[in-house]
Parts: C-alpha cells; sequence; structure tokens
C-alpha cells in the first residue's frame, strides 16, 4: 500500500502556515507537520526526518533569523524549499550554494501555486528514472547531484555504448541527458539508436556540450533531441529545463491515460488493448511464455441495475475491476470491454493451470460484498478462456464463444480449453 507523503512546514506566521496546510492536505492529499520556532522544528526533524518528502522553510525565524533551519534540514538529508519575502542577487546566490529544490517567493497567490505544484511534482520524480551519460566522472557527479536534489532516480554510463546497455536493462527510464563529445560512441548516434526505440512522447532526450560550435545545439534537436544544455550551465536553467522536459512527458501521460482509461472503473479500455496486444504477446513469446485470453463477465447485472438503480450498478462494476486488477495485477492487459464485460490477456509460464487461475478470481468474486445505502450486494462473473496459441482475433473468439458457453451451463463457471464447464467450486 502507498505511504501518503509528508511535508514539514516551518513557519513563523500562522496565517501563512495555516493556509498552506489547509491546501496541501486538501489538494494534494498529502499530510503536513507544522513548526513555528527552529527549535522545535530542530525537534522533530531529529525525531522524524526520513518521514518527510521535502520540508518547506521560511528564511527567516524569531529564533534563527539567518537560515539557520536552512543549513539544519539540508545537513539531515530533508529535500528542502525556502520561502520568503525578500530577495536579491546575493540572497539568489546563497540559496545556488545550499542545493534547494528551490526557493519561491512569498509575494502572491501564484507562488502558492507554484509551491504546489512543485511539491506534486517532487512526489512524482521519485518514481520517474533520469540517465546523465557523459564520459567524465566529475560532471556525471555533478548533473547527478542536481538530479538527486529534486528526488530523480539517477543512473549513469560513460559512453553512448554503455548507455544502451542501461536502457536495456531500463526500458522504464523517462530522460536522458548526454554529452555530445564520448568515445565508442558519440551524443548524435546514442540520439539516433535510442529514437529508433523510443518515441519523444515515452522518453525525453537533453543535449549537453562545451562545445562552441554554433550549430551543434540545432543538429542535436534535429537528430533526435528535446533540448539542449551548454556547458558550463546555470543551475537554475538546468533545472528548468529539466523540469520542463518530465513536465511535458507527464502531460503527455495525462493526456494518453484519458484516452486509454475507461472512467468508471481505472481499467484500460478496448482502445488500449487493441493498440497494446500485439506487442504484450510478442514480448511474451520472445521471454519464453505463453498467453491466454479470458472474456468475463459479470452474471445477472440488469438485475443489480433494476434492485439498486444505476449507482449500486456502477459500484459492483468498481468492485468486479479492482478484484480483477489485483489478481492479475502482473504480466497482464486487463480492459473493460463495455458494460460488464471485461477481457484479460495474461502471460504465464507454459506449465500454469490458467483455468485454476481464472477460477480463483471467480471465487474471489463470488465470496466479495459490496456495502451500498445499508444493503449487502453480492454478485458471481461467468468467465470464457482459450490459451491455444492462435492469432489474437480467434482466441477472442474462442474465450468469448466459451463464455456464452459458461452461461448457458449456469453461469458462476469457466469454461477453458479444453472446454470443462464444471470447473466450480
Amino acid at each position: 500500500m502507498a505511504v501518503t507523503p509528508t511535508v514539514l512546514i516551518v513557519e513563523d506566521s500562522k496565517f501563512f502556515a495555516s493556509m498552506l496546510s489547509r491546501r496541501i492536505q486538501d489538494e494534494l492529499g498529502y499530510k503536513v507537520d507544522w513548526k513555528s520556532t527552529y527549535a522545535d522544528a530542530v525537534k522533530i526533524i531529529d525525531c522524524c526526518r526520513d518521514n518527510y518528502l521535502v520540508a518547506l522553510l521560511d528564511l527567516n525565524l524569531p529564533d534563527a533569523p539567518n537560515g539557520e533551519i536552512i543549513d539544519y534540514a539540508l545537513q539531515k538529508g530533508i529535500p528542502s524549499i525556502v520561502f520568503t519575502g525578500n530577495f536579491d542577487v546575493e540572497q539568489r546566490n546563497k540559496f545556488v550554494t545550499w542545493n534547494l529544490v528551490d526557493y519561491i517567493l512569498k509575494d502572491s497567490n501564484a507562488s502558492v501555486e507554484l509551491l504546489l505544484s512543485t511539491i506534486k511534482r517532487l512526489h512524482k520524480n521519485r518514481s520517474t528514472k533520469v540517465l546523465v551519460v557523459d564520459d567524465s566522472r566529475t560532471l556525471r557527479d555533478s548533473v547527478a547531484m542536481l538530479l538527486r536534489t529534486q528526488l530523480f532516480q539517477v543512473l549513469e554510463a560513460g559512453d553512448g555504448v554503455e548507455a544502451l546497455e542501461v536502457l536495456e536493462e531500463n526500458p522504464d527510464i523517462k530522460l536522458v541527458l548526454t554529452d555530445y563529445d564520448m568515445p565508442r560512441m558519440d551524443g548524435f548516434d546514442l540520439i539516433r539508436k535510442i529514437r529508433a526505440e523510443h518515441s519523444k512522447n515515452d522518453l525525453a532526450i537533453i543535449g549537453m556540450s562545451a562545445s562552441d560550435e554554433e550549430v551543434l545545439s540545432a543538429r542535436l534537436i534535429k537528430t533526435g533531441a528535446n533540448d539542449f544544455i551548454p556547458k558550463p550551465f546555470h543551475i537554475e536553467e538546468f533545472h528548468v529545463r529539466i523540469n520542463h522536459a518530465v513536465e511535458m512527458l507527464n502531460n503527455i501521460e495525462l493526456i494518453r491515460d484519458l484516452s486509454y482509461k475507461d472512467p468508471l472503473t481505472r481499467l484500460y479500455n478496448r482502445r488500449y488493448f487493441f493498440e497494446n496486444a500485439d506487442k504484450f504477446i510478442e514480448r511474451s513469446t520472445k521471454s519464453g511464455k505463453s498467453h491466454c485470453v479470458g472474456m468475463l463477465d459479470i452474471d445477472f447485472f440488469k438485475k443489480v441495475n433494476d434492485t439498486y438503480g444505476h449507482d449500486g450498478g456502477d459500484e459492483v462494476l468498481k468492485m468486479v475491476s479492482a478484484i480483477v486488477a489485483e489478481h492479475f495485477s502482473e504480466d497482464a492487459i486487463v480492459s473493460r470491454f463495455g458494460g460488464e464485460e471485461f477481457c484479460v490477456l495474461v502471460s504465464h509460464a507454459p506449465s500454469d493451470n490458467m483455468v485454476g487461475a481464472f477460477d480463483g478470481l471467480r471465487q474471489g468474486v463470488e465470496r466479495a460484498s459490496i456495502q451500498y445505502e445499508g444493503q449487502e450486494v453480492k454478485v458471481t462473473i461467468s468467465v470464457g478462456i482459450c490459451c491455444e496459441p492462435l492469432e489474437l482475433e480467434a482466441m477472442l473468439k474462442l474465450s468469448d464463444s466459451r463464455l456464452y458457453t459458461a452461461k448457458e451451463g449456469g453461469r458462476n463457471r469457466v469454461v477453458g480449453d479444453p472446454p470443462s464447464p464444471n470447473v466450480r467450486r
């Protein structure tokens, strides 16, 4: 179960801290600890520093007017954002040396919006992998440190050949930062090879170079990079470009999610299934596994709607969807095909008993119950499966036919291959 993030606020203004706490809790759903003095903040940091996603720190506290809380929080390894009502160049330079997540002025409502979006981004960054590619160990260490400040998972490679190996082992990498001039494989060749496998919608690339060649940035971008950062770079510009690239991918992911997910059950829809099933089967076959298609629907669902109304029916759909998704949580595409009908495409070892696996799902649904407006609602499902090595369309037709056989045989049962309509324990 995912742990709810906790944010530490150290701020002596009760009004500002209360407003910020409320918005973090209401809009982000995160927990908040608030302290108003340096002394109290030190105590809770010493006690609970590992609990915090990030600390939001006031630069000037009554018992620590010169940013002492910032030094302390950073020494204890807590990612920190500073907010202050005053700003000048000298102060900005000090913020940069502190290696903060960011600094934000308390000068408008827009500042609070920026603060909330930064906190949300940090939480997502913890599950985002970034690959740094450079033959200079010193520069890799420097870039990796900046990325870890933003809570990214950082991987490293010394040249393009090594980078491709890391990508092969970590296909979920979202961002690659690569130098141009490297031994064995330069930045151009690396970008070309990455783009042969990964589109700009799935993985962002930022080129880096200390070269003063005038058109280098344009050449890298035309080769397939999303952006370019000259070396040496300003730290703030570095963070802005990194965040822009990742935010673009997150927005694309959100749009794709809206396009591919059923809004009620949050399962994949028919469109996603048919656009991704062939690749799924190809990966399963390459890994030496078999695959199976299961078609299932909820028995007597019309009666559920007639008895409890469509709101009650929606609760049943969400419950059954959650059970199916949990039962086939790995190596599977679980989709809602429409109405009360679902489809599961699952990869499995050739020796696995898939009739038994789907019957375990059937039993799980049968045991479950929903409390809806003070009433207990119970349902069952019927399932037809096909595990023969056929074309996908043929497997879907056979599993659908066997689902019909399960319905005709009395419902609440699994019919598999070879057809055995009596699987019901």
